[in-house]
């Protein structure tokens, strides 16, 4: 028997009619919006020769708004190939330029991702270097989202390299922040993002760089999205004379909780006073920890966690000692 369903309903003509609230570029004058548009057709020669013949006044106006258009046109250069892309890259270099020069803000927003987070996502190296060069964060403190996490997002392993071979003490910040839970609820960590796409290179750059770490969000996220395979086959592929990569080893420290990491070094500090080296030799405490798993002292049941984004058992998480 067929079910009968209503049709559709047609928005109605107060529907249609309603309007969000316009974005910034639609309040301002008509030379700037006519360069809105031109980026949306590539034409970043253009808009570079207007920039420069604007009057002191018309880039005021885009002083005061902190807009510059530098996020759109790098998007604009990405979408783009070929031989074409090489000439638009050209193009986008003499604009960040240009925007420079008359003290724009280069690193504005473009649908809520700045200019450093798209040039890393779409891998456009020498804008990349030129933004860092010129002091960009990595992560604005308007932004959820960082640049490492867009190289990583879109597979970008040499503007990854960039960022971590120029702002490899910044990017550990960024990742701790992470850890911390600075992301916010409905933000993939960085290790998740590597862990799903199954991406071993940048797991080696990250962690060459100290910036591979997992929290205790990251062990509940890969039980609730059953990632233990995807796990274990990154984990064989950066340690592949490793059987066993589930349970603790030296190496694969990194890869447990922020929890277990702490409970273990908490441990490892305690066996390793005077009146304890005599119970049993380190050798034979190694040997012990290899019979942990993940998630041992982080959070064995994750129906108790509460939800996403909560508190995940802080009583279990033991400080290091100094």
């Amino acid at each position: 028997m067929m079910s009968c369903r209503p049709p559709p309903r047609r928005p109605s003509r107060r529907d249609r009619n309603k309007k969000g609230p316009l974005p910034p570029w639609r309040s301002l004058s008509q030379t700037w919006r006519q360069q809105y548009i031109d980026l949306g057709h590539c034409r970043i020669s253009r808009c570079t020769r207007r920039l420069i013949d604007a009057s002191d006044d018309e880039r005021d106006e885009l002083r005061s708004m902190d807009i510059s258009f530098v996020a759109l046109s790098i998007t604009a250069a990405a979408s783009t190939s070929g031989r074409v892309r090489a000439a638009k890259e050209c193009d986008l270099m003499e604009y960040i330029r240009a925007v420079m020069e008359y003290g724009l803000s280069v690193n504005d927003d473009h649908h809520g991702d700045s200019a450093v987070e798209l040039a890393a996502y779409h891998g456009l190296s020498h804008a990349l270097i030129m933004l860092l060069d010129e002091g960009c964060p990595l992560r604005k403190v308007t932004s959820q989202r960082n640049a490492i996490h867009a190289a990583v997002r879109n597979g970008q392993h040499a503007a990854l390299e960039i960022i971590l071979s120029r702002r490899g003490s910044e990017a550990r910040q960024v990742v701790q922040g992470e850890e911390m839970g600075g992301g916010g609820l409905l933000f993939t960590s960085l290790i998740m993002e590597v862990i799903a796409k199954g991406d071993a290179v940048s797991a080696q750059l990250l962690l060459a760089n100290g910036c591979a770490s997992m929290s205790d969000m990251d062990a509940k996220c890969i039980h609730k999205r059953r990632l233990h395979k995807k796990l274990e086959t990154l984990l064989h592929a950066l340690y592949p004379s490793i059987h066993d990569v589930m349970h603790w080893r030296g190496r694969l420290h990194w890869s447990f909780p922020k929890t277990d990491r702490n409970t273990l070094n908490w441990l490892w500090h305690i066996l390793q006073r005077p009146s304890n080296t005599e119970v049993l030799p380190a050798e034979m405490w190694l040997r012990v920890f290899r019979f942990f798993g993940r998630g041992w002292f982080a959070c064995r049941r994750y129906s108790s966690i509460g939800s996403s984004g909560g508190d995940v058992l802080q009583r279990n998480i033991i400080e290091p000692t100094t």
